[in-house]
């Protein structure tokens, strides 16, 4: 498969949603909420994490970048900067299912961490949920370091409090 990193494109919003939705279920934060509340406000896991890839590709264009194999959009990774902190954050990172195992992932980390790096940020931070393997090993082999743990815990404001 010949892949080429390059810059994200307005037309390749559509694209990034569907690699998306295919690629986050089963370790979806959003997901795992809906699994113990149901759906919320209306809306579903899918359409939660849509909106998180929107938000993305707004608030920093320039700090996306796609993995384009012919023309056919094949995985993706978004940036957030903050310059005063100095602090970069790697918010979403998805492969297509069929594009999966062929270093894809390393190779759009390796082009983020460059990016970064020229845009002066001093650390980069990306974070996943227990139990995605494929994070939980790929990110370690990239040279990030384990910082720390977080436990998260949810109540729906639809019912009330024990």
């Amino acid at each position: 498969m010949n892949v080429v990193i390059r810059p994200y494109h307005a037309g390749d919003l559509e694209a990034l949603l569907h690699i998306t939705i295919e690629s986050f279920d089963g370790v979806s934060f959003d997901q795992i909420v809906e699994n113990k509340f149901g759906p919320l406000n209306g809306h579903d896991w899918r359409w939660r994490k849509a909106r998180q890839i929107e938000e993305d590709v707004h608030s920093n264009p320039g700090g996306v970048f796609v993995a384009d194999s012919d023309g056919q959009v094949v995985g993706y990774i978004t940036t957030q900067l903050d310059r005063v902190t100095g602090k970069a954050r790697i918010p979403n990172l998805a492969i297509t299912a069929q594009a999966r195992g062929q270093g894809l992932g390393r190779k759009l980390i390796e082009h983020v961490l460059e990016y970064l790096r020229g845009e002066g940020l001093a650390y980069v931070v990306i974070e996943t949920m227990a139990g995605n393997d494929i994070g939980e090993h790929l990110y370690p082999s990239c040279g990030f370091v384990e910082i720390g743990r977080q436990i998260h815990f949810a109540i729906p404001l639809s019912r009330p409090t024990p």
